[in-house]
Protein backbone atom coordinates (compact mmCIF):
# COMPACT_ATOMS: atom_id res chain seq x y z
CA UNK A 1 0.00 0.00 0.00
CA UNK A 2 2.77 2.44 0.93
CA UNK A 3 4.64 1.56 -2.26
CA UNK A 4 1.67 2.51 -4.43
CA UNK A 5 1.11 5.79 -2.59
CA UNK A 6 4.79 6.78 -2.85
CA UNK A 7 4.78 5.89 -6.55
CA UNK A 8 1.71 8.08 -7.13
CA UNK A 9 3.28 10.97 -5.20
CA UNK A 10 6.48 10.64 -7.26
CA UNK A 11 4.49 10.61 -10.50
CA UNK A 12 2.60 13.72 -9.38
CA UNK A 13 5.82 15.58 -8.50
CA UNK A 14 7.44 14.69 -11.83
CA UNK A 15 4.33 15.81 -13.71
CA UNK A 16 4.27 19.13 -11.82
CA UNK A 17 7.96 19.70 -12.55
CA UNK A 18 7.41 18.97 -16.25
CA UNK A 19 4.48 21.40 -16.44
CA UNK A 20 6.51 24.09 -14.63
CA UNK A 21 9.39 23.60 -17.09
CA UNK A 22 6.99 23.95 -20.02
CA UNK A 23 5.58 27.20 -18.63
CA UNK A 24 9.07 28.63 -17.99
CA UNK A 25 9.98 27.75 -21.57
CA UNK A 26 6.83 29.47 -22.86
CA UNK A 27 7.59 32.58 -20.80
CA UNK A 28 11.09 32.59 -22.26
CA UNK A 29 9.65 32.25 -25.76
CA UNK A 30 7.29 35.22 -25.18
CA UNK A 31 10.07 37.36 -23.73
CA UNK A 32 8.61 37.61 -20.22
CA UNK A 33 11.34 35.54 -18.55
CA UNK A 34 14.89 34.68 -19.59
CA UNK A 35 17.28 31.97 -18.45
CA UNK A 36 20.59 33.79 -17.91
CA UNK A 37 23.87 33.21 -16.07
CA UNK A 38 24.63 34.86 -12.72
CA UNK A 39 27.45 37.41 -13.04
CA UNK A 40 29.04 36.26 -9.76
CA UNK A 41 28.96 32.47 -9.82
CA UNK A 42 27.75 31.63 -13.37
CA UNK A 43 24.81 29.48 -12.20
CA UNK A 44 21.76 29.46 -14.45
CA UNK A 45 18.97 31.67 -13.07
CA UNK A 46 15.74 33.34 -14.21
CA UNK A 47 15.61 37.04 -15.03
CA UNK A 48 13.01 39.44 -16.37
CA UNK A 49 15.60 41.03 -18.69
CA UNK A 50 18.03 39.47 -21.14
CA UNK A 51 21.05 40.49 -19.04
CA UNK A 52 23.04 38.68 -16.39
CA UNK A 53 21.90 39.18 -12.82
CA UNK A 54 24.39 40.48 -10.25
CA UNK A 55 23.57 37.70 -7.78
CA UNK A 56 21.34 34.66 -7.78
CA UNK A 57 19.72 32.43 -5.17
CA UNK A 58 22.88 30.28 -5.08
CA UNK A 59 24.96 33.34 -4.12
CA UNK A 60 22.53 34.77 -1.56
CA UNK A 61 21.53 31.49 0.14
CA UNK A 62 24.21 28.82 -0.45
CA UNK A 63 23.17 26.74 2.57
CA UNK A 64 19.63 26.37 1.22
CA UNK A 65 20.70 25.34 -2.26
CA UNK A 66 23.63 23.03 -1.34
CA UNK A 67 23.38 22.26 2.41
CA UNK A 68 25.92 19.42 2.60
CA UNK A 69 28.50 21.33 0.55
CA UNK A 70 27.96 24.47 2.65
CA UNK A 71 28.62 22.54 5.88
CA UNK A 72 32.10 21.51 4.74
CA UNK A 73 33.13 24.62 2.78
CA UNK A 74 32.85 27.89 4.68
CA UNK A 75 34.71 29.98 2.11
CA UNK A 76 33.05 32.63 -0.05
CA UNK A 77 31.34 32.03 -3.35
CA UNK A 78 33.52 30.21 -5.84
CA UNK A 79 33.60 32.07 -9.14
CA UNK A 80 33.94 29.91 -12.21
CA UNK A 81 36.12 31.40 -14.92
CA UNK A 82 34.40 30.16 -18.05
CA UNK A 83 33.88 31.99 -21.29
CA UNK A 84 30.18 32.01 -22.03
CA UNK A 85 29.28 31.42 -25.65
CA UNK A 86 25.73 31.87 -26.86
Amino acid sequence: MAYEISALVLIGLLAAAAVAAIYIGLLNWMGASYVVRCATCHHLTLSSTNRSRETCVHCRHPALMHPIYALHHHAGVRVVDDGLRY
